[in-house]
């Protein structure tokens, strides 16, 4: 018995060493995540105005080009529930934040939670690295617990990738130089972004909605204005999105500017955006971040 035992020791051993070291290197691979959390640990006092969402704002929208002490707290596919957790995450500490601006994108109301989508395994990401509670599974712990990702990373660490975004926060990565032109001009391409951005039913809109009055309710009590946007969209995009669930945002918008008082800055359609504006058909490209960053920064100064 004493010889199986000790054989299993030395078969389980070396694959424990393994996964601790792969686990160590995964996270040292740069990530927005981590960058933002220690970020914010540092200069959450002084932050005047905290961008959050998931990544039309992630993308578009480029603190350097607001006024003051601004940060970019959006991650891609980041909803509204963790967006509410990671700004009452730092709310004793805040003693200048003035302003949070918020998407809300043609799928935000219907979107189901990260967990129970195909982007799970995003979860572990707040869980690892932007202590939050809200994912608590071993395999929201731990980045050797999806090899599809842990591959992928690895991949970057060995490559010496460096990171893609800047000191702000805000993603590089849809650098108009990168455009995919052949994606651009492919008409499936962007019905298949409608499609997979339209909903079958409003089954999460509740849940989405009281998570957004939640982020309004925690602005209020903070005396924060909250200002919420809608990115621009490129044009073969918007012609085909869905009238009733369109219908059903804006109605949705209405009652929350009724009840809050928000500003709401809609530029879904705005047709000063040209194709260069677009890295795709729904997100700006770093040419369109700072074109609307701008002009969202003067549309603010006016109110």
């Amino acid at each position: 018995m004493k010889r199986f035992v000790m054989r299993v020791l030395l078969f389980v051993l070396p694959l424990f060493v393994i996964l601790c070291a792969s686990e160590y290197i995964l996270r040292q691979v740069p990530n927005p995540y981590k960058y933002k959390y220690d970020w914010m640990q540092e200069n959450a006092d002084s932050v005047e105005t905290l961008v959050i969402g998931s990544s039309h704002a992630f993308y578009g929208i480029r603190p350097e080009f607001l006024d003051g002490n601004a940060f970019n707290l959006a991650n891609v596919s980041q909803t509204w529930m963790q967006d509410l957790f990671l700004l009452k995450y730092w709310s004793d500490r805040y003693k200048k934040l003035k302003t949070v601006i918020c998407p809300v994108s043609y799928f935000s109301f219907f979107d189901c939670a990260m967990d129970d989508a195909g982007e799970r395994y995003r979860c572990r990401y707040y869980r690892i690295y932007m202590d939050c509670d809200l994912y608590n599974s071993l395999r929201d712990r731990l980045e050797v617990s999806d090899i599809v990702t842990a591959r992928e990373k690895m991949s970057k660490f060995f490559r010496k990738e460096s990171a893609d975004f800047d000191r702000l926060a805000w993603g590089m990565a849809y650098e108009l130089s990168k455009k995919d032109m052949v994606a651009w001009n492919d008409t499936a391409e962007v019905v298949a972004t409608v499609a997979r951005h339209t909903a079958e039913n409003d089954y999460y809109v509740d849940y989405n909605y009281s998570s957004l009055k939640g982020i309004a309710d925690f602005c209020r009590s903070h005396n924060i204005r909250l200002v919420l946007v809608t990115t621009p969209c490129w044009h073969s995009y918007c012609e085909r999105l869905k009238k009733a669930q369109l219908e059903k945002m804006y109605g949705l918008m209405q009652s929350l500017q009724e009840e809050y008082g928000l500003q709401y800055f809609n530029c879904l359609e705005d047709s000063n955006f040209s194709a260069d504006d677009y890295y795709d058909f729904d997100h700006l490209s770093d040419v369109g971040a700072e074109k609307f960053t701008k002009m969202l920064n003067d549309a603010l100064k006016m109110e």
